[in-house]
């Protein structure tokens, strides 16, 4: 990348980062953070830089090393001395009547479900007063997003508290999907009717099996052999077929090899 092309990079980053995140659909983290993934995602819209990756993202933060910008395990932000003051203030706010939310279809069931949450990795839901902001976030994570429309003032009105992020953008950290107007979900295909969905209540409410906790083998109807010695599990007559089936399928230049050093062997015994 050139000099000319840096500077428009940083120039864009700069932009996002440290003065209108709202802009592109952005939400910032404590202190402006925002990981590479995502940064990426909103770089790719801008015209004329589909082609910077996030690998080339890491090397610009962390090789070039622009002095207005920190880099530290996958996650960039602008130095707090040059972030716009009021950048991650996001005070209580009385939304409008509507706002707009994009789901992923693989999501659809589970947010009819459970509504919306906000996750470990992004503490806010992003909403936004137009639905072609929704839709391009949306794009970032599938190409064929869900719109859905939030009826935000009545949820408001009842004690949810929304914030305002910049201009045209609000954060929530959950709706109910009484709140919600969304597609129903498409009709259940032929092949798939019987099959569980992995979004019932059922599926949802199972506890997982945490790590080192699997349970044993004779509980799930299988069974172990403990402690058992090699020859019980394998034969001289199986050894030898298992041996020869590996065999078969060597290359003819390994088997050629393998019998001149055993023609060789031959040789030399007297």
């Amino acid at each position: 990348m050139d000099r000319r092309a840096l500077k428009r990079l940083e120039k864009i980053l700069f932009a996002i980062l440290g003065r209108q995140p709202d802009a592109f659909g952005i939400a910032l983290d404590k202190g402006g953070w925002i990981s590479i993934k995502e940064l990426h995602q909103a770089l790719n819209e801008e015209t004329g830089m589909p082609h910077i990756t996030q690998r080339r993202l890491i090397q610009f933060f962390s090789l070039y090393r622009p002095e207005k910008f920190e880099y530290k395990e996958k996650y960039a932000r602008v130095r707090p001395e040059s972030q716009r003051p009021d950048l991650t203030i996001y005070n209580e706010a009385r939304p409008p009547e509507l706002l707009y939310v994009s789901i992923r279809p693989k999501a659809h069931a589970h947010v009819i479900a459970r509504g919306l949450q906000s996750s470990d990795n992004k503490k806010w839901i992003v909403l936004s007063t137009e639905k072609e902001m929704a839709l391009k976030i949306g794009k970032r994570r599938d190409k064929d997003p869900i719109i859905a429309e939030i009826k935000a003032l009545k949820c408001h009105e009842t004690g949810v508290v929304f914030r305002r992020a910049g201009k045209g953008m609000y954060l929530v950290e959950e709706l109910d999907i009484q709140w919600m107007n969304m597609p129903s979900l498409p009709p259940v295909r032929d092949k798939d009717k019987g099959k569980e969905s992995k979004f019932s209540e059922k599926k949802l409410d199972r506890k997982k099996i945490p790590r080192g906790g699997a349970p044993l083998l004779e509980k799930i109807g299988g069974f172990v052999l403990r402690d058992t010695p090699s020859h019980v599990i394998f034969s001289e007559p199986d050894k030898r077929n298992r041996n020869r089936k590996f065999r078969d399928r060597d290359p003819e230049w390994k088997k050629t090899r393998r019998r001149r050093r055993k023609d060789a062997k031959n040789k030399r015994l007297p």
